[in-house]
């Protein structure tokens, strides 16, 4: 099976720097749920289903690694856009930020919670980041953002694939 696509990624750059984009990408990059969180949680998930479930491990350390190379790509973004990418959001009103913490991790141990979750967890980040595409006028972010929903929808279809041979196996 495959858990990449045969796409190369846009290298990062902007039009101009903007506070409102790299607010929007941080919520992307580290918040609640976010790049940062699916990254630990599925390294959490493959330390914990290795023994039981190898070829499901091994698609979620592959994942991961996706979810780290999501985060480059962002935090470059953030950057050029004139913020530190330090993995924390900011209120847009506010100005006040929230470091990442690891409570924010799925700690779940059961193989069909963890599917179910992870689907669910897939589903909301791509709501999120369609919202982000919508909001963002800059083209080459679009271009970035598109190329990362691409990446999540082929993990939503992952775990769907493993929740359904699951179910067939019960």
């Amino acid at each position: 099976m495959n858990y990449t696509l045969n796409k190369i990624y846009p290298t990062p750059r902007v039009q101009q720097q903007n506070f409102f984009y790299a607010t929007l990408l941080l919520d992307d990059y580290a918040g609640v749920l976010s790049e940062e969180t699916l990254m630990h949680t599925y390294l959490y998930q493959y330390a914990t289903q290795k023994q039981n479930f190898p070829d499901i491990a091994e698609a979620l350390q592959q994942l991961a690694q996706t979810q780290m190379k999501h985060l480059s790509l962002l935090g470059e973004t953030i950057s050029l856009l004139g913020v530190d990418p330090k993995f924390r959001t900011i209120n847009r009103q506010t100005k006040q930020e929230t470091y990442w913490t690891s409570v924010n991790v799925n700690y779940e141990k059961g193989i069909l919670a963890i599917l179910n979750n992870n689907i669910a967890q897939v589903q909301q980040l791509i709501q999120q980041y369609q919202l982000h595409y919508r909001a963002i006028q800059d083209q080459n972010i679009r271009i970035l953002l598109k190329r990362i929903i691409e990446d999540e929808q082929l993990h939503l279809q992952i775990f769907q694939y493993f929740l359904n041979q699951f179910q067939r196996k019960q």
